[in-house]
């Protein structure tokens, strides 16, 4: 078995057995660290690799953005889309512009909703197995 193949095993039982919160600290992680890998391009005067970390950022948010329920989640799911939507335009202005001030601002943003995650993952309950039944998939259709 190559080490490659031992790591996406490993990661994908991360996901698997990951609680809410866990999986959404996770997002929350790839974010800033594609931001973070962003700027390290911005600095080499890499503009593919610039552009692929900021879209890699880009769909992590997108997806946070659209795990919202707005209907149950009242003013902070509100507030959170707000921030979510100033994120994706501070990415499209950073990709445009190649100027790390967007970036940092997202950083700014991330890094307090990273944290703040990180502390009710620390709290959650572990998840409970999976179902035997059902189409596979169903146990993460719950919404933020």
């Amino acid at each position: 078995m190559a080490p490659h193949h031992g790591l996406r095993s490993y990661q994908t039982n991360d996901i698997a057995t990951a609680n809410q919160a866990q999986l959404i600290l996770m997002l929350y992680d790839g974010a800033l660290q594609a931001v973070n890998k962003a700027m390290q391009c911005m600095d080499q005067k890499d503009v593919a690799g610039q552009s692929t970390h900021i879209l890699k950022a880009h769909d992590i948010i997108n997806e946070l953005s659209l795990a919202l329920d707005l209907k149950k989640g009242g003013d902070l799911s509100k507030t959170l889309e707000q921030l979510y939507q100033f994120v994706l335009n501070q990415l499209l202005q950073a990709n445009i512009d190649s100027e790390k001030i967007y970036l940092e601002s997202i950083v700014k943003v991330l890094s307090p909703l990273r944290d703040a995650w990180n502390r009710l993952a620390e709290t959650a309950p572990e998840p409970s197995a999976p179902p035997e039944s059902g189409p596979p998939g169903t146990r993460f259709a719950a919404r933020c």
